[in-house]
């Protein structure tokens, strides 16, 4: 299962699954790249849809697909029993969903704001990855990928909620890696630097990858010279989520040597 699966690198990430012959389901309350066959479990919700014109846009129509809110512990739940239903208990979860408002000061963040990045990036997280373990534990093990970022290891201005989110995301990994060792569950956590994804163009105020890449190098240096892609990213949750059999409790950077 990949939540945010609709685009970016929860998009990638499904993608790449489904072209290794795994079964996907993709939770995600986004409408843009539903396929004709989607499974749905709610109403479409309301507002534009997001900006996928920098996304790659793989055919994901043999996915079958949930409109979950990570945050609802019931219809996570619900999703899952339906999951099971079709495809079998979960033998991999990859959680991607997130929000990354535009950067902003702390004296400028509201109580509000600050409480919806934690509650769809911290709490989503753990709501999704208990309900998932707690079905691989019945089946006898199983691999979580947590998706966190470089802003939860590294202080940016502006960034105090996202940084806040992702940096318990990547505590979280590892918590879970030592509880859930025992049932032969894995849990891992990869961090991607400045990913080209329509979050991330929208976390910078812009449209242009090429002026993302100018604004992100100019406060810490990319040495690799690019931005990272969302592909580049499934590649690293593949590895962790399937091929990493003696890996549990890492949390694999991805961001082009910028943390360097």
């Amino acid at each position: 299962m990949v939540t945010g699966g609709a685009s970016g690198i929860g998009r990638a990430a499904a993608a790449r699954l489904l072209a290794e012959g795994w079964r996907v389901a993709v939770f995600d309350l986004a409408d843009a790249a539903v396929p004709d066959a989607a499974v749905s479990d709610g109403p479409v919700p309301d507002g534009p849809a997001p900006d996928l014109s920098t996304a790659p846009a793989p055919d994901l129509s043999s996915a079958q697909w949930h409109w979950v809110d990570v945050r609802n512990e019931d219809a996570v739940n619900r999703a899952l029993d339906g999951v099971e239903r079709t495809l079998g208990p979960p033998a991999l979860l990859v959680h991607s969903a997130a929000i990354a408002p535009a950067a902003a000061p702390c004296l400028e963040l509201s109580v509000r704001e600050f409480r919806e990045v934690l509650d769809v990036d911290l709490l989503g997280a753990f709501v999704t990855a208990r309900a998932a373990a707690a079905r691989m534990r019945r089946a006898g093990g199983g691999s979580v990928v947590l998706v966190s970022s470089a802003a939860g290891l590294r202080a940016r201005p502006g960034l105090a909620a996202y940084g806040a989110a992702k940096a318990g995301v990547i505590q979280l990994a590892k918590v879970l890696a030592v509880e859930l060792a025992e049932h032969g569950i894995r849990v891992n956590c990869v961090s991607p630097g400045v990913t080209l994804t329509p979050l991330m163009l929208r976390s910078w105020g812009t449209a242009d990858p090429a002026e993302a890449f100018r604004r992100a190098d100019a406060q810490a240096p990319i040495p690799l010279g690019r931005l990272v892609t969302a592909e580049e990213v499934a590649d690293a949750i593949l590895y962790l989520g399937t091929g990493s059999g003696a890996v549990t409790g890492h949390n694999l950077v991805v961001d082009g040597g910028r943390s360097v």
